[in-house]
C-alpha cells in the first residue's frame, strides 16, 4: 500500500518509530490574523465597520475561489443601515469607515501565501490613524466601483472572522483542513501588538528580520541571543523602553522572544531550554507576566529551546506596521 503521508512520516511507520513531533493540527488553526485600532472613531464609523464586518465574518474560501468585498458587504446606504462619517480621507461620506475593515483583512492576507490581488487601491490622500502608511490603507466604494478583490490560489482553504471588539477591528484567517496549516504539518501562531515609538518598532524589526526563516532539524537548539547577537548602538539599535518600563539600548527585543514563545510554549516538539521572565514586568504587550520573556545580551539572559520532532521546525517573524507576528511551522 502507497503511504499517503509525509515521505519521513511513512518512513518512521515503517520503521516502527514512535513520533513525538507535534501533532497535526485537525482542529480549526489560524494561519494570520491582524487587528487594526478604533482610536477615537464615532459611533456612526463604528456602526458602519460594524455592519460591513458582519458581512463578511464566516466568509469560506476554498482553493480557487474568488473573494470581493463590494460583492459581500452590498450598497452602502442607510436604507442598509449605513449612516454619515469621516473616510480614510477624512471626508464625510455615507458609510464613511467601512474601507477599515477592507484593510484589516488585506494586513491578515498579506501574512500568507497565495493570495492573487483582481482590484486592490490604496488611498493617495490618507488621513486616519488606525494604519501608519498609506500604502496598506485599501479604499473601497460600492457606487465608484472601487472593489477590494482577489483570488485563494494557495493550497489551503480557509475561512475569514472578522469581527470589532472594544478598541479594535479584528481579523483572522481560519484554515478549516486537516493539516492546520498553509504550508506545514503542525506548528503555532501568536501575535503581539506594538504601541512604542520608532525606536522601539526600530529595534524589533532588527531582531525579527535577524530570526525570520530560522530553520531547526531534530535536536538542533534555537538560541536568541546567538542568532540576534549584541543590542548595541554599533549594530544599529537604538534606546526605547523595556518590559520593566526603563529606556535601554535596544529596549522592545524582549517582544520577540516573547511572541515566540507564546508561538512554541504548547509544541509537544519542542523543549524549553532556557527561559527567564521580568520579575517586575509593568508593560501591557503580553496579558501575562508569565508570557514576559526577560533577554539581555550582555547579561548571559537568553531565551532558547530545542526541535526534538523528526522533520525541520522553521520560525518567522516579522513586524507589520503595529504588529508583531510568530509563526512556526513544522515540515
Amino acid at each position: 500500500m502507497k503511504c499517503s503521508l509525509r515521505p519521513w512520516i511513512c518512513l518512521a511507520v515503517a520503521l516502527g518509530i514512535a513520533l513525538t513531533a507535534c501533532a497535526p493540527a485537525w482542529a480549526d488553526m489560524t494561519l494570520a490574523s491582524a487587528k487594526t485600532p478604533l482610536n477615537d472613531s464615532s459611533k456612526n464609523k463604528i456602526n458602519n465597520i460594524q455592519l460591513a464586518a458582519a458581512s463578511i465574518d464566516g466568509t469560506y474560501l476554498a482553493v480557487g475561489d474568488y473573494f470581493s468585498f463590494n460583492d459581500i458587504v452590498g450598497p452602502r446606504t442607510a436604507s442598509y443601515g449605513y449612516a454619515n462619517a469621516l473616510n480614510g480621507r477624512g471626508v464625510k461620506v455615507m458609510g464613511g469607515g467601512v474601507a477599515q475593515v477592507a484593510t484589516t483583512l488585506y494586513l491578515a492576507l498579506k501574512k500568507i501565501d497565495g493570495i492573487t490581488y483582481v482590484q486592490k487601491q490604496t488611498y493617495s490622500h490618507f488621513t486616519d490613524n488606525y494604519v501608519s502608511s498609506k500604502k496598506n490603507a485599501i479604499v473601497v466604494d460600492y457606487k465608484a466601483d472601487t472593489d477590494f478583490s482577489f483570488y485563494n490560489d494557495g493550497a489551503v482553504e480557509f475561512r475569514i472572522d472578522i469581527w470589532v471588539s472594544d478598541e479594535y477591528v479584528n481579523c483572522s484567517l481560519v484554515s478549516e483542513s486537516a493539516y492546520g496549516s498553509q504550508s506545514g504539518w503542525g506548528g503555532g501562531y501568536s501575535e503581539i501588538y506594538v504601541n512604542g515609538g520608532a525606536a522601539m518598532k526600530a529595534n524589533i524589526t532588527l531582531a525579527a528580520d535577524s530570526i525570520y526563516d530560522t530553520t531547526l532539524s531534530n535536536g538542533d537548539l534555537f538560541s536568541f541571543n546567538d542568532i540576534v547577537g549584541p543590542r548595541t548602538q554599533r549594530y544599529g539599535y537604538q534606546k526605547a523602553v523595556n518590559g520593566r518600563g526603563v529606556k535601554v539600548v535596544g529596549g522592545g527585543v524582549a517582544q520577540v522572544a516573547s511572541a515566540i514563545y507564546m508561538a512554541v510554549k504548547d509544541m509537544d516538539c519542542v523543549e524549553i531550554v532556557d527561559k527567564s521572565l521580568y520579575r517586575d514586568y509593568n508593560q501591557d504587550y503580553v496579558a501575562d507576566s508569565a508570557d514576559a520573556i526577560a533577554v539581555d545580551y550582555s547579561d548571559g539572559l537568553d531565551f532558547s529551546f530545542r526541535y526534538i520532532g523528526y522533520g525541520t521546525l522553521s520560525v518567522y517573524t516579522q513586524l507589520i506596521d503595529d504588529v508583531l507576528s510568530c509563526e512556526i511551522v513544522e515540515y
